[in-house]
């Protein structure tokens, strides 16, 4: 019997600021800015020559050698910790921006379903691993945001409901195989191979995509349809 599964995508646009650690202030300017400008500018260029430009940027400035090289270097070799250090300041400042309510897409997709197994995928906070809780589903979910695993964690507890976290980047992730009936990627994107993903999908299983209409931009044109190509699309 073919096996089918399904990707449902839903796009939105949204703006947040916050305020991260002194030592790792600049990196909110090259993520949010530098980068991604350079990046739809020329999508050709690859990291290394983003750093050549941000480097080149500094310098142009007036910043210092050791601070340039010290910025560059974070950004190289501690890539993970900074992001793990920015959505944590994100998910801890009351001032940032961002829907705190469950995915209205989701809400969507998951209406008149039967409550299964669901793996929020980069889980934040945990507003939508809760909400689905809340209609009965066996709830999975991971970040590299300790911070955020842990604000998720004792909502859970308020509202005496169980998920089952970790405080894990994707790469350390055991998604396991045919184990669930909903994966959801809000503002998120695999960064391993996607396969392992579509593995972990249960038969008839879906995919649920909600994020910006550039958000998988990064990927070039039609990144999003490419990156889950071998599912059956529906919007």
């Amino acid at each position: 019997m073919r096996s089918y599964h399904f990707l449902l995508v839903a796009f939105f646009s949204c703006a947040f600021a916050f305020a991260q650690k002194p030592e790792y202030e600049f990196y909110y300017q090259f993520r949010n800015q530098f980068s991604p400008k350079l990046y739809a500018e020329n999508p050709q260029l690859t990291k290394e020559q983003i750093l050549d430009r941000y480097a080149a940027k500094l310098k142009s400035d007036g910043v210092a050698d050791s601070e340039i090289a010290r910025q560059v270097n974070l950004i190289r070799d501690k890539r993970d910790l900074l992001e793990s250090d920015y959505w944590n300041c994100f998910y801890t400042n009351d001032k940032s921006n961002f829907n705190r309510a469950p995915n209205g897409f989701l809400m969507q997709v998951v209406e008149g379903r039967p409550p299964g197994v669901a793996l929020d995928y980069g889980m934040g906070e945990g507003r939508n691993s809760l909400y689905l809780a809340k209609l009965g589903w066996e709830v999975w979910g991971f970040d590299p945001a300790d911070a955020g695993v842990a604000i998720a964690q004792k909502r859970a507890k308020e509202l005496g409901l169980t998920l089952h976290t970790a405080a894990v980047r994707d790469s350390e992730y055991d998604f396991g195989k045919e184990r669930f009936d909903v994966i959801l990627f809000s503002w998120t994107m695999p960064l391993v191979p996607v396969q392992r993903v579509i593995d972990a999908l249960k038969h008839g299983g879906i995919v649920v995509v909600e994020c910006g209409a550039d958000f998988y931009s990064q990927l070039g044109p039609n990144g999003l349809l490419k990156t889950f190509d071998t599912l059956q699309i529906q919007f």
